[in-house]
């Protein structure tokens, strides 16, 4: 008996000899930044250019409904008339009907250019929500120290700020080393097929092969990771797919005094409750895994047993990742049945019943493994499953976080906060940007929306009240004016 108690107690010393280990070896944390090169702006004239912006209903209705052609158009007048320098200096082009593509020449255009993405579109504010809001989702108001109205966080400030960056190196005399390029897409919200999509097909058939890729996607925050209760940044280094599935139930319709056996609804209901029952599995694995090992270094001693053991406590980090929704979102493709449509009175039996599910895809994973994935869960040859539409995307690829490119983001935005030691840290976008369109053409392809993000801005973002600080904004016109600044540390 004694045999085996010093064996037991053998073995335990041991692996806690190897987390010790396992844990020592975890990096320091990076340094505190130093403060970034000094950014002067006409902060009164930027916020008022954004707020103009805002009230362009530049909206993407998921519905089909037409857009305003006319204020896509008026944002477009907007930038040349607000931005002379870079509309003088820049060769724009208007790409699929509405999307703008300017190209800053550079010093050295043998050298691989760089890609700054934005949007201009913004979704709809319901109806219902309108009593809500403190200003007008459209006024582009100025009150209490914010610029108030829809996409002053997703994603006209990225625009903006972006183009307020170039204005002012413009005016200092600045060119860039190599060609960069921004591309402003009008219909990321509804997928990008027609303007981002059809921007990276022109470009790529002129041979362009970026050095570096940014579009939004990350963010910086307080809270935002467990564990860690000042601010971070996360760094989006791939993002996942997307597809949504019809399901559709068919029976035999009728009276309701009479059912049949079978009934469209039932049927329906059951490939759903059946589709839900079948999770996809969990994967502690890529920019997940990624994220936890940059994350550990600034975590306490405790955590970082955990973090820095992942070969031996993966299960463990696992589970308590899957005790939240965006903690499970990281770690498999998920499951949203999001639509039900039966019936066109209570006393009558539909003929027909169907469901809409989305799926955000893990990378590792395609829509053709989804496909297959719910037929075998449905399990039933009456149910049929097809797509809803042409918006079926695989989860892009992953990201070289060890490249130039990302160390540069990586200190670019550790100089917006000099003297803390800011984690940034790699990240699974669980949504979709226009930045899917470049996957299949680099590996240095960044999501990152330069705003450092206040209690309850996450919500706001397609919400109610969305708004970005003056402060904030300033320091998003700081953030591309640095990486504009480094672009010559790229190969």
């Amino acid at each position: 008996m004694k045999r085996v108690l010093l064996t037991l107690v053998s073995l335990l010393a041991l692996l806690v000899g190897v987390l010790v280990v396992g844990a020592l070896r975890v990096p320091a944390p990076a340094p505190a930044a130093s403060a970034g090169t000094a950014v002067t702006i006409d902060s009164v004239r930027a916020v008022e250019r954004l707020a103009k912006a805002v009230r362009l209903q530049t909206i993407s209705y998921g519905s089909g409904q037409p857009i305003d052609t006319a204020a896509f158009l008026g944002f477009h007048a907007l930038v040349a008339s607000e931005f002379p320098r870079a509309h003088a200096a820049l060769t724009r082009e208007v790409v699929g009907g509405l999307s703008l593509l300017y190209t800053w020449r550079g010093q050295d255009t043998t050298k691989a250019p760089v890609v700054l993405m934005g949007h201009m579109d913004v979704v709809p504010v319901p109806e219902a929500n309108l009593a809500e809001w403190s200003q007008a989702p459209f006024s582009g108001a100025v009150a209490e120290g914010y610029v108030w109205g829809r996409g002053t966080l997703d994603d006209k400030t990225t625009v903006l700020s972006t183009l307020e960056a170039v204005e002012g190196l413009i005016a200092a005399g600045y060119t860039p080393p190599r060609t960069v390029y921004l591309t402003f897409g009008h219909d990321e919200e509804v997928g990008g097929l027609y303007g981002a999509k059809a921007i990276v097909d022109t470009l790529v058939a002129r041979g362009v092969r970026p050095a570096m890729v940014i579009d939004e996607g990350g963010f910086m925050a307080s809270g935002l990771l467990p564990g860690l209760a000042g601010r971070s940044a996360i760094v989006g280094i791939a993002e996942k797919g997307y597809v949504s599935l019809k399901l559709t139930a068919i029976a035999k319709g009728g009276h309701s005094s009479m059912p049949t056996e079978r009934t469209a609804v039932g049927a329906l209901a059951r490939a759903v409750a059946r589709l839900e029952a079948t999770p996809f599995d969990d994967r502690l694995d890529g920019p997940t895994r990624a994220m936890l090992e940059a994350l550990a270094p600034y975590l306490p001693f405790s955590r970082r047993l955990v973090l820095g053991n992942l070969g031996l406590t993966a299960p463990l980090m696992t589970r308590m990742l899957r005790s939240s929704p965006l903690g499970g979102a990281l770690l498999h493709t998920t499951i949203s049945p999001t639509m039900l449509n039966a019936g066109v009175k209570d006393n009558v039996l539909p003929p027909e019943a169907t469901a809409v599910v989305n799926f955000r895809i893990l990378p590792g994973e395609t829509v053709a493994n989804v496909i297959a994935h719910v037929t075998a869960a449905v399990a039933d040859t009456l149910v049929r499953i097809e797509p809803l539409d042409r918006v079926q995307v695989d989860p892009s690829p992953v990201s070289d976080v060890h490249s130039e490119a990302y160390r540069l983001i990586e200190a670019t935005i550790r100089a917006m906060s000099p003297g803390v030691a800011l984690p940034v840290v790699p990240y699974l976008v669980p949504g979709g940007t226009d930045a899917k369109h470049w996957s299949a053409h680099s590996d240095r392809v960044f999501r990152f929306l330069p705003v450092p993000l206040g209690d309850g801005d996450q919500a706001r973002i397609h919400g109610v009240n969305e708004r970005i600080s003056v402060a904030d904004y300033a320091s998003a016109v700081g953030f591309f004016t640095g990486l504009l600044r480094g672009i010559d540390r790229l190969p």
